[in-house]
């Protein structure tokens, strides 16, 4: 049985919890008033599967967000979020690229180097394909100002492997390049989230030689937005259901 002392302890406990809750749905609304634009990078031409997912777990926890896209490679995307000009970058983050102090990476995904093919085609068959297989192949590859430090990376692969690759044709749009193997004008190199659509006539398969296809989410280390940290997590979440 309560004291008198413990009654009024009680009472005083009891308003001074009430407060604490009413503090707290202050602070979340004035947070979701204020956290409502959100600024994202990547290349679009990558198809990045998990993006989607995650975006729509966003906007159902912060249902007035406002999303802004700007098209930057990796390097471009660690230089802008020091600068404050986005929030959250994904890409590939190469092995010779430099990940800078104030920015945090998460590996989300490990991509797999594919090269389409006509059913008909001699590779078509081939468990895996190598660098030295493509001598004297048409190949299709996508447009350098897509994303210039992996089109460098990818050349010097077969700089490395002493090939001078055939690129009949650079795309800025996957379907077009795929409409060109399909009619038996070359063959397509491209990662595995970007090659994912299915097409009566081509064949996928792997390829080695080729650098690293390992995808990153960045952001600001010291980062306090909880929208910001939200969307990492989302992001990551829904890449693993990849």
């Amino acid at each position: 049985v309560l004291t008198a002392a413990g009654e009024v302890f009680r009472g005083q406990a009891i308003g001074v919890l009430a407060q604490m809750e009413t503090m707290v749905e202050v602070t979340r609304r004035t947070a979701f008033q204020n956290e409502q634009r959100i600024a994202i990078a990547m290349v679009e031409y990558t198809d990045l599967p998990f993006i989607v997912p995650a975006l729509t777990q966003l906007q159902k926890l912060y249902p007035n967000v406002k999303i802004s896209r700007k098209e930057m490679v990796s390097t471009q995307q660690i230089k802008a979020l020091i600068a404050h000009q986005i929030d959250i970058g994904m890409g590939v983050l190469l092995a010779n690229e430099n990940q800078a102090a104030k920015i945090s990476t998460r590996f989300v995904i490990d991509g797999r180097w594919l090269l389409a093919v006509p059913s008909m085609h001699r590779l078509a068959q081939a468990k895996v394909i190598h660098l030295t297989d493509l001598v004297d192949e048409n190949l299709i590859i996508f447009s350098r100002n897509i994303n210039e430090p992996l089109y460098d990376a990818v050349l010097a692969s077969f700089q490395g492997a002493k090939i001078e690759p055939n690129f009949v044709y650079e795309t800025t749009q996957a379907q077009i390049g795929l409409r060109i193997v399909k009619d038996s004008g070359g063959l397509m190199l491209g990662a595995d989230y970007v090659l994912r659509e299915r097409h009566d006539g081509i064949v996928y398969v792997p390829i080695e030689g080729l650098p690293d296809l390992k995808v990153h989410i960045f952001w600001r280390e010291q980062e306090s937005s909880g929208l910001v940290l939200d969307f990492v997590e989302f992001l990551a979440e829904a890449a693993l259901q990849e």
